[in-house]
Parts: structure tokens; C-alpha cells; sequence
């Protein structure tokens, strides 16, 4: 037997407490470096606005995702400012001390009371950089009670009673895990989850468990119990949906419910407290039947330690688990890239990727999804129909002509197979476009233009570097005559080049650069469109119509707010008077008859009606297919093509329109009324049949709109008392008449494009 000396003992005690304290006070300061710095890296949000109103066409569910991403809680009853609930075929949200209550019919808003558009607060689009995980830290107070109970009940229920480790806890867990059913009780305090998750690697060895101890020990000394609790709170792991780990309990109640901390029912906080020791074997999202047995577990113990009553327990476990899971899915992901391309480009390369920098986007979460989904079902029906079309890339904006935010933007077909943003970067020739901006220069400077202006359409040729050329008309056909309106609504070449060469081309060149295209050549192909430009700088030049002869620039950001709070962006509304009023009504006007019986008059099948105007382009060979246009509250443009040296062989009615079509339809950003005319113009009838100035006797009459200023129309001599006399042939006179039967006939959209 071997004998210890009473020196050895005491030797080996001092060593013991020598190497203990020395353990303990490495462990403080390791704890006092932790704490003295940020614990985790947060993403950086960049979030959008959230609008609903009448006629948008969002279902219950994307307006429910939508809130919750934007910090509402969803709940049965709503109590609270923040609350929403969903019963069938209605949302209510309580919103700043207000009930707004939506509704829906099929897919679409029906309606939203008390008013019938409401903004709520920004929506999270996605989270950048931080360390991989989604996590939105809150207070101790921001807590529900028995979510905090149902998380001590499973992890540490005399957590307010030991100074980080826990002797009769490790007993009680070894007792259990010997003679228990076979489920495995850990012996480590809440103190010690936390210090493993902080300082330790997962690695299962003494050496590691002695440090962990030491830390634990250490951060009951330097942090209150509710600071602790707080921080394991804030920090616990709770699984991972859509590649991302989720961790802290706001994040976790928002992704798996839709809800907020504060708002988690009873079960939904057991649910969250019973999967902290394998969250992804135990995810509510994936095995609902096992989240929902852990649920079970937590409200019996929480009942064993006196914390719940039985009645509560029964309540509680008797309803079915029912998951809303939030998934990470990144809404509009060529804006996003844009946003963070732009922030860092002001701020400093990285600044994004290290985290917690706020960008307040103006993208519109709804109608995004709008937009995406009008390019889905539009390049579906283009292929199915042209399958020459297959692989088509798209790009589709649109704007709010008030302040030129980009509400909604899809840069191609698929992100996940090409991230460039044709929208912002692929410059593409506008073709037929620009013929509506060209007709706003020529109204501009002479007032004595109007719709019933006539121009020639004959054949012409031009010398341009020495070369002739010989321009066409897309049907090879000339008419000799034809008015403004119809030469717009029909996209005629040859008008154009003489609207161009009547506007100056050098003037030209100059009024397009004021719209936002410079740059540009004075060559009369220009009238034709025949140079480059970006789905987005054509989108901004239309904002001159229902800008009312002002355009907008385009404006993606509203805010950045840096990590310590300070406002780091500035970039306010610019808009520019480039025509007047007159002039922006006036060719305004063609352009909606240039939709309700042009080129674009197809549009009417997908929905589309009110006040709107647009035009078509196609350049040669079918390369690019142009719509863009306008409501007095949503301006869009959609470009289709190949990328490369490929012609699509289609016309902006055939392949850009349905897309254009589909997207102003389910906006819900139509308006109906009729458009308010400026004081410089003023109405004059037409005879229906002859498009002269109308008399009592003249049938079909129609109303154009003219300058004030403006020369008036010849009377009509055809129903003049039956007698008929006039400057032009009749079938000059008639011309406005056929165009019209054109119009009416079945077999499409007219005109080129």
C-alpha cells in the first residue's frame, strides 16, 4: 500500500488551486475580450416597402409572408399594435393604433379598409454578409414569459440558483441516464450551453469540459442572471431553413410561425424550447410529429415544477402543430446585387459583407412578386407558342412616375442560371420606343400640331457616310398619307424619319438626352431607334407622360444607416421639366390610342383597361422586342431577346407585350378616371367617317384633343346637307375610318410592332 505524505497533499491542493485560479482568471479575461467587442456579426438588411391596395394580385399567403417579414406577428386575435391574423380569405393588422382589414377574391386583393391603399412598415428582402446565420437580437423584455419558462424548464430549471455549474443538476442527469427510458439528460447548466457556443469548439474532450466550467464560472461573475439569459436567448441555435441557420428566439418565432417573440402562443414557445438539444431532428418545419412530442415534453415538466396549470398544459398540447415557415428566399435578387453594388461603391468595398448596415430599398415586396411572377407565365406562353423563343432572356422595371422609385425589377428569366441585370446594364437598341418621344419634340415646337396632322408616307432615300439609304415600312407598304395618330398607332417608319428630320436631328439628339439617352448620333436612324439603350434609362424617359412633360430619374435607394446609426446616403427625387404639359397630353393621347387600337391593343386581353398608353418596338430582324408604357400611377418597360448575336424573330406585341400585359393587370395601379387635360388644350369633334371637323349632321363622332393655340380642322363637307365638295380626295378623308376597321378586325394587333 502506498503511503502519501502530509506534505504531498498539501503540495498537490496548492497545485490544484494555484492551476484552478490560474484556469479561472484566463477565463475572465478571455469572457472581459468577448464581451468588450460585438458577439456575432450581423447581416446587413436591405428591406423593401409594403403597399396593398385594390386589385393587386397577391394572395393571402404572400401578403402574410410579407408582414411577418416585416415584424408583424401573426396571431389568432389580434390584441396588440403589430398583430395580424389570418381567417380565410382575410387579413386583419392592427397598423399604428388602426385596423386595416384586407380581402380576397381568388388571387387578388378585393379590397382594403379603411383605406383602400395602405403602406406598411418596410419589409426585410434579405439579409447580407454577418456570419451565416439568421438572427434579429431583442431585449429580455421583448420576451414572452412562458417562452422563457418553457426554455428553463428544459434547459436549466434552477438557473437562478447556482453560479454557473450546477452539482445537483449533474447528479440528477447521471441518475437519469442510467435508470432512465433511454432519453439522454444533460448535466450542463444554461451558463454553460452559452460559454461552449462562445469560446469552445464542439469537440467532446476533459480538457474541454474544465474550460467550459471555467467559463461558465466566469460569466456568472462579470453578467447578471438576466444578462445571461438574455445572451442564450439571443444566441441558441434553433436549425437551419433554406441553407441559413436560424438562431435566437425572434428569428426562430418568425421563421417557423410568422410571429414575434413577445407574440409566441404557449405550444409554439414549447415547440421552440423542446428542440434546443437537436434542433434540426427535432424542426418543426421538417418533422412536425417529433416538434410536436418535444412540445409535449416541455409543457409536462413546465406542469412537474409548478410553473403551469394542467388545464393549460391540455389546452395547449391539443392543438395541431401548425408551421409557417418563412423560408430565406431572396426577393428580387438583381435589385439586391444592385443595392450592394451602389452602397459599396459610396461607402467602401465590403461594407455590406461586414454586416449590420441597413438599406432602406424602394423595391415593392408585393408587386415584385407581381413582376416575377407576369415574367414566369409570360415567357412559359411565349415558348409554348414560338418555340423559337426558347432560352428568351427578359428584363422587366417599373417605376413610380411621382419620384421615380424602382418598385419592382427582374434582371433575366433565372437568377440562379445568370445574375446579370440586363434592366441596369444590357444596352439594347429601342427601336419603334422612341417614336412617342420623338412625337413629343415635334407637338413641343409647333403648336399647330395635332392627331390629325398628316404626314407622308412614300418612299425615301437618305445619304448617310456616303452610303444610301433606303428605310421601309415593317408591311412593305406605303399610304401615301396618314395622320399623326395613325402613324404612331401603326409604328410607321417612314412618318418617323420625317417627324425626326421636321424636329431637327440635332435638336433631337438634345431633347433625347434631356430624357435621360445621350450619347446619341444625329443620324436618321435615330428615328427608328436605331441606338442603344437600357431597359431602365427607357423606363425613365417615359415618365415624361404621366409626369405630365417631367421626367423622373430613377431611384433604387432611400436610406442607408450605418452600424453606428448615422444616415449614410443621400438620394433625394430629381425630376426635369423637358416639354410642356400640352405636349406630354397631347401625343399622351395618341399613345393610348396607340393601346386601345395599335399595336397595342392586345393588351386589353390580359386585363388591362383605364387610363394607360404604351408603345411597342422591334428592331431588325426581330432582335429585340420592346413594350413600354404607362398608368398614371406605374410606368414598365419589358425588353425579350437573345443576349448574344441572336435574332428572336418576333415583334414587341408578340413577345414583350403578354409580359408588359400580365404585370400592369395584376398591379393594381390602374386608374379608370379620365384624364385631366392642362388649360392649353382644348377638345374638337371629328366625323366618324371623314375625320373633319364634325357638323350636326356627321355620325360616329369622336373627340380629339388640340392646342389651344392650334389651327382647327376643315369642317366636314360629306354631311353638310348632302353636299360634298373638299381640298383632298375621299379616300384621303377616309382614311382615320379605315384605320379603325383595321383596328376592329380579329386578326391581332396592327402595325409593325
Amino acid at each position: 500500500m502506498v503511503k502519501v505524505s502530509a506534505l504531498a497533499v498539501v503540495a498537490g491542493m496548492l497545485v490544484a488551486v494555484v492551476g484552478g485560479y490560474w484556469l479561472y482568471h484566463g477565463a475572465v479575461n478571455q469572457v472581459d475580450a468577448v464581451l468588450a467587442r460585438p458577439l456575432w456579426k450581423e447581416p446587413g438588411q436591405i428591406s423593401g416597402t409594403l403597399s396593398v391596395m385594390p386589385g393587386l394580385q397577391v394572395g393571402a399567403a404572400d401578403v402574410a409572408g410579407a408582414l411577418a417579414k416585416a415584424g408583424y406577428s401573426r396571431v389568432s386575435v389580434v390584441a396588440e399594435d403589430g398583430d395580424f391574423s389570418v381567417q380565410g380569405p382575410l387579413i386583419l393588422v392592427r397598423d399604428h393604433g388602426a385596423d386595416v382589414l384586407i380581402t380576397f377574391n381568388k388571387a387578388a386583393i378585393a379590397s382594403v379598409s379603411p383605406n383602400p391603399t395602405h403602406h406598411f412598415r418596410a419589409t426585410e428582402l434579405a439579409g447580407v454578409g454577418g456570419d451565416g446565420h439568421r438572427r434579429r437580437p431583442i431585449s429580455r423584455g421583448e420576451m414572452a414569459e412562458h417562452l422563457v419558462l418553457a426554455v428553463l424548464a428544459m434547459e436549466d430549471s434552477r438557473f437562478f440558483e447556482h453560479g454557473g455549474v450546477d452539482g445537483w443538476g449533474i447528479v440528477r442527469a447521471l441518475v437519469v441516464n442510467v435508470l432512465g427510458d433511454g432519453h439522454k439528460q444533460g448535466g450542463s447548466t444554461l451558463t454553460q450551453q452559452l460559454a461552449k457556443n462562445l469560446f469552445l469548439s464542439p469537440e467532446r474532450t476533459i480538457k474541454r469540459k474544465i474550460r467550459e466550467l471555467a467559463l461558465a464560472v466566469a460569466l456568472e461573475d462579470r453578467l447578471t442572471k438576466e444578462e445571461i439569459l438574455e445572451l442564450y436567448l439571443n444566441q441558441v441555435y434553433l436549425g437551419s431553413v433554406g441553407g441559413a441557420g436560424v438562431s435566437g428566439v425572434a428569428k426562430a418565432a418568425s421563421t417557423y410561425f410568422g410571429t414575434s417573440a413577445s407574440r409566441l402562443s404557449l405550444g409554439q414557445a414549447a415547440t421552440l424550447a423542446g428542440i434546443i438539444s437537436a434542433p434540426n431532428r427535432y424542426s418543426p418545419a421538417r418533422h412536425p410529429e417529433r416538434a410536436a412530442k418535444r412540445r409535449d415534453l416541455v409543457l409536462g415538466r413546465m406542469v412537474d415544477l409548478g410553473w403551469l396549470a394542467e388545464d393549460e398544459r391540455l389546452k395547449a398540447a391539443s392543438k395541431d402543430m401548425r408551421v409557417e415557415v418563412q423560408r430565406n428566399r431572396r426577393l428580387a435578387p438583381w435589385a439586391l446585387d444592385e443595392v450592394v453594388d451602389r452602397v459599396e461603391a459610396s461607402l467602401g468595398e465590403g461594407t455590406m459583407s461586414e454586416g449590420a448596415v441597413s438599406v432602406q430599398t424602394t423595391i415593392d415586396a408585393l408587386l415584385q412578386r407581381v413582376a416575377e411572377r407576369a415574367v414566369a407565365d409570360g415567357l412559359k406562353e411565349l415558348e409554348a407558342k414560338y418555340p423559337r423563343s426558347k432560352n428568351a432572356e427578359v428584363a422587366v422595371v417599373a417605376l413610380d412616375p411621382s419620384n421615380g422609385d424602382v418598385l419592382a425589377m427582374v434582371g433575366g428569366r433565372s437568377y440562379g442560371k445568370s445574375s446579370y441585370n440586363r434592366v441596369t446594364k444590357a444596352l439594347r437598341q429601342a427601336g419603334s420606343t422612341v417614336k412617342g418621344l420623338s412625337w413629343l419634340a415635334l407637338v413641343e415646337a409647333d403648336h399647330t400640331i395635332s392627331s390629325f396632322t398628316v404626314l407622308a408616307d412614300e418612299p425615301i432615300e437618305r445619304e448617310v457616310n456616303g452610303k444610301t439609304w433606303a428605310p421601309n415600312n415593317y408591311d412593305g407598304e406605303f399610304l401615301g398619307e396618314v395622320s399623326l395618330e395613325e402613324a404612331l398607332a401603326t409604328s410607321r417608319n417612314i412618318p418617323a424619319i420625317h417627324v425626326a428630320e421636321s424636329v431637327g436631328m440635332d435638336a433631337l439628339v438634345e431633347h433625347f438626352g434631356r430624357l435621360g439617352m445621350s450619347g446619341l448620333k444625329p443620324y436618321p436612324s435615330m428615328a427608328l431607334g436605331a441606338f442603344e439603350v437600357t431597359p431602365l434609362a427607357l423606363a425613365s424617359a417615359y415618365t415624361v407622360f404621366p409626369g405630365h412633360g417631367r421626367v423622373v430619374s430613377p431611384r433604387l435607394i432611400r436610406s442607408v444607416r450605418r452600424p453606428d446609426g448615422t444616415e449614410g446616403w443621400k438620394d433625394g427625387v430629381s425630376k426635369q421639366r423637358v416639354v410642356s404639359d400640352r405636349a406630354a397630353f397631347l401625343v399622351g393621347d395618341m399613345l393610348a390610342v396607340t393601346v386601345s387600337e395599335g399595336t397595342g391593343r392586345r393588351v386589353k386581353q390580359y386585363g388591362v383597361a383605364g387610363e394607360v398608353g404604351g408603345k411597342t418596338g422591334t428592331t431588325d430582324g426581330g432582335r429585340d422586342a420592346w413594350f413600354v408604357g404607362y398608368t398614371p400611377e406605374l410606368v414598365v418597360a419589358v425588353w425579350v431577346g437573345f443576349d448574344r448575336a441572336k435574332d428572336l424573330g418576333l415583334t414587341g406585341a408578340q413577345a414583350a407585350l403578354p409580359i408588359w400585359a400580365r404585370l400592369v393587370a395584376g398591379s393594381g395601379r390602374m386608374v379608370s378616371a379620365e384624364p385631366v387635360p392642362p388649360e392649353s388644350v382644348e377638345a374638337v369633334s371629328l366625323c366618324g367617317e371623314t375625320g373633319a371637323l364634325a357638323t350636326a349632321s356627321c355620325p360616329g363622332l369622336k373627340e380629339v384633343w388640340v392646342s389651344a393655340r392650334a389651327d382647327k380642322p376643315e369642317a366636314c363637307v360629306l354631311h353638310d346637307e348632302g353636299v360634298f365638295a373638299g381640298t383632298r380626295s375621299i379616300i384621303e378623308r377616309l382614311r382615320l375610318k379605315l384605320f379603325r376597321k383595321r383596328a376592329d378586325s380579329s386578326s391581332g394587333a396592327i402595325g409593325a410592332d
